[in-house]
């Protein structure tokens, strides 16, 4: 009793596409987070076609923007929206707006809404390359707030290359990395499905 097919699930969730509630939502992307790391590879493309099903009309409705009508919580869900279809739903298209946006941000050319940067590094670890994991290694480097520090080092753990987690790992021993900030990078890295493997 009480217990439902997952599938139940995933059909109740097309009910939220326009779901303006960051508190629903963060139910949903951490249920859908969850369920990445349960299924095996072959199943992620299905998944991630889900996932862009259901947020990308959230996202349409909110805008990549912010309005000076919003609330603090509507900006916070479009950092979570960007997130979620960056990198469980490896939608291309926001992984291009996202080097995009960012790009004009690292070179002064625009500003970045503090709610959206942090989802636009963190698509752009999930789908980085070697040239993208250098630039935040030197970025971690060279923060000048710990904030700043904190959100390149653990970006560090987003992206997917064998050889780029194992930079990574090796960070964590050779001292780059602080002995107090170490252990949880690695549990970072054992969070994500690429690492873990």
């Amino acid at each position: 009793p009480g217990v439902r097919p997952l599938t139940d699930y995933l059909d109740l969730t097309a009910r939220f596409r326009e779901e303006r509630d960051k508190n629903v939502w963060t139910i949903l992307i951490g249920s859908l987070a969850m369920l990445n790391r349960l299924i095996t590879p072959e199943m992620r493309p299905g998944l991630e076609a889900l996932v862009r099903d259901r947020v990308a009309p959230a996202l349409t409705v909110l805008g990549w923007d912010a309005r000076s009508s919003e609330d603090e919580l509507a900006r916070q869900l479009r950092g979570d929206l960007i997130r979620a279809l960056g990198t469980l739903g490896n939608d291309r298209s926001v992984q291009a707006q996202a080097a995009e946006r960012y790009g004009e941000h690292a070179h002064g050319k625009a500003t970045v809404d503090p709610n959206v940067l942090p989802a636009l590094i963190a698509v752009l670890a999930s789908s980085g390359d070697p040239a993208r994991y250098t630039d935040f290694v030197e970025r971690f480097r060279a923060a000048t707030t710990p904030q700043e520090e904190q959100r390149y080092l653990y970006a560090l753990t987003a992206f997917a290359q064998p050889e780029l987690i194992a930079q990574t790992l090796e960070r964590t021993i050779n001292g780059e990395i602080r002995t107090q900030d170490a252990p949880f990078v690695v549990r970072s890295l054992l969070l994500t499905v690429q690492a873990r493997e």
